[in-house]
């Protein structure tokens, strides 16, 4: 996959969508799109935005761990664009001069809650509307509609938002189709778990929805490894030390490489235990030394060996 920031001549089928969580609904919309490129011979584009301001403090993804998703896909080109640039198009506008004359784009595949536009004044009937009647066709569009869950509700990123803030780790996973993720870069720390017995590596903190305080069972990837290691991620405020912002950090099991500057991929799987305040050191050493005997223990019962 390309990021482009101009166009190039190719004609492109263009899936257009915020895509927050990467969710089977939007998984259906990149799938269907790529088999339409195919039968037609056209490039595919995802057309999103850098970041959507109203969704930042709230979002399941940051731009990065999208992009991480969508590098796995079978696209051709990321275009990703500046919302205060466009947020006052009209829809005409936004389908003529952005998609149409700028992007080369013959065919649109959006989901049935589209929206887009100044204000969101433009709908998918809108968009059909506009096709049909001010472009007499140019373009074509195809709408894919809902996508259900075991329970027959519509998997929507908010439904998914809820179960992650509910540490519903289990539910948030079937709806998105792959493990909650958290992906950043490994930056210096207080360095005060490696004073523990337990170093760890902290992650460059974003702002996005995040699951209880507390120990988690995960799997680590790191760029540029292929292997991927068991570890114990803790999420919190820290107050039995030194209580502070939220920070995010894991201890890779059986790992002693130096892994500052790089880039990991958290995938979480199972919470082991809340965040305690306890009034002595020795208490805090005991219960991270139980979180990674349980978590080991879980390993064997459940999840083996990952290399």
């Amino acid at each position: 996959m390309q990021i482009i920031s101009s166009d190039n001549i190719e004609q492109k089928i263009a899936i257009l969508g915020n895509f927050d969580g990467v969710h089977l609904g939007h998984q259906r919309l990149f799938n269907e799109a790529i088999k339409r490129a195919k039968e037609k011979g056209y490039k595919t584009m995802i057309y999103t935005f850098y970041e959507y301001p109203a969704k930042v403090d709230n979002r399941i993804t940051t731009l990065s761990e999208k992009i991480d998703f969508f590098s796995e896909l079978p696209i051709d080109y990321l275009y990703l664009d500046d919302f205060y640039e466009i947020k006052d198009l009209t829809p005409v506008e936004f389908l003529k001069n952005i998609l149409i004359e700028k992007l080369n784009v013959v065919e649109i595949f959006c989901g049935f809650n589209y929206t887009f536009g100044i204000n969101k004044s433009g709908t998918v009937d809108t968009l059909k509307e506009i096709i049909a009647n001010e472009l007499n066709n140019e373009i074509t569009v195809s709408v894919i509609d809902s996508v259900k869950d075991s329970e027959d509700k519509v998997i929507s990123s908010t439904r998914i938002r809820e179960y992650i803030m509910n540490t519903d780790l289990q539910k948030a996973k079937e709806l998105l189709g792959h493990n909650s993720i958290i992906l950043g870069e490994v930056i210096h720390g207080k360095k005060i778990g490696r004073t523990l017995g337990f170093p760890t590596a902290n992650l460059k903190f974003e702002n996005k929805v995040y699951p209880s305080y507390g120990a988690y069972g995960v799997y680590v990837h790191i760029f540029g490894d292929s292997n991927i290691y068991h570890g114990v991620m803790n999420i919190g405020t820290n107050p039995t030390l030194k209580p502070g912002e939220l920070s995010v950090e894991v201890h890779i099991l059986d790992f002693n490489k130096d892994i500052y500057g790089k880039t990991i991929k958290i995938e979480i799987l199972e919470k082991i235990s809340d965040e305690i305040k306890f009034t002595t050191v020795e208490d805090l050493i005991e219960k991270i030394n139980n979180d990674v005997k349980l978590w080991r223990k879980r390993i064997d019962e459940k999840y083996g060996n990952t290399n």
